[in-house]
């Protein structure tokens, strides 16, 4: 299935539009990352065009994290017309022909519970990913914690690509009217925390060293 049938696939389902969807691929079939890393998933959109830029290239493997909620949940079938998560990634992942590509990892409460785990096994001195996504959370909390442990697993030379650097919880139409979002305070709520984090944490690293900012993404390059 190449990148025209992905697209064709996917349709409009949430939350990358297919242009970024194709920058995505044509970022990964130009600089063949043999492993990468995507934090937050939400359906599966934006792994499968990273896992169709993998199969196209012969080699590599996508991890990709989110909560368990995005889990397929089969007993719930009969007791709902439709699922927030539906079509779930596994579906994706099937419809596109791209499961041996992408590995899919649920967990309860956050990703970086999952890269304490990845440290955990990854010996001094050695990497797990040339590139990595953090499209999750979209919080300075999570997120920017999750930056330092991506950098400990990031090899030299690799990318970080962040996604919603100007995106506030509080210009969100599903989030913004919930308890959760209401509690915040204000500046919590209506900050762009993304953007923070990349201003003020990944910018400013002295590991780094290109950055770019394109839009509502933000780029940089470890070093060597």
């Amino acid at each position: 299935m190449d990148i025209e049938q992905v697209i064709s696939a996917i349709g409009e389902i949430p939350f990358i539009p297919k242009e970024r969807g194709r920058e995505l691929y044509e970022f990964v079939r130009a600089n063949k990352p043999e492993a990468v890393l995507e934090l937050g998933f939400a359906h599966g959109v934006s792994s499968c065009y990273i896992g169709a830029a993998l199969k196209a290239n012969g080699s590599g493997l996508l991890t990709t994290m989110d909560l368990d909620r995005t889990r397929p949940r089969p007993e719930l079938a009969n007791l709902l017309d439709i699922s927030p998560w539906d079509p779930d990634i596994r579906t994706l992942l099937k419809t596109t022909e791209l499961e041996d590509w992408v590995e899919p990892v649920f967990t309860p409460t956050s990703y970086n519970w999952e890269l304490m785990h990845l440290l955990e096994n990854t010996p001094a001195g050695q990497w797990r990913f040339d590139f990595a996504f953090i499209d999750g959370a979209h919080s300075w909390f999570v997120d920017g914690l999750a930056f330092f442990l991506v950098d400990r697993l990031l090899k030299p030379g690799g990318w970080v690509l962040f996604d919603d650097l100007d995106w506030t919880y509080g210009s969100s139409p599903s989030l913004r009217e919930t308890g959760y979002v209401r509690a915040m305070p204000a500046e919590e709520r209506d900050t762009p925390q993304i953007g923070k984090v990349f201003d003020l944490l990944v910018r400013p690293h002295p590991g780094y060293r290109q950055f770019r900012r394109d839009s509502n993404w933000g780029w940089a390059r470890k070093g060597p």
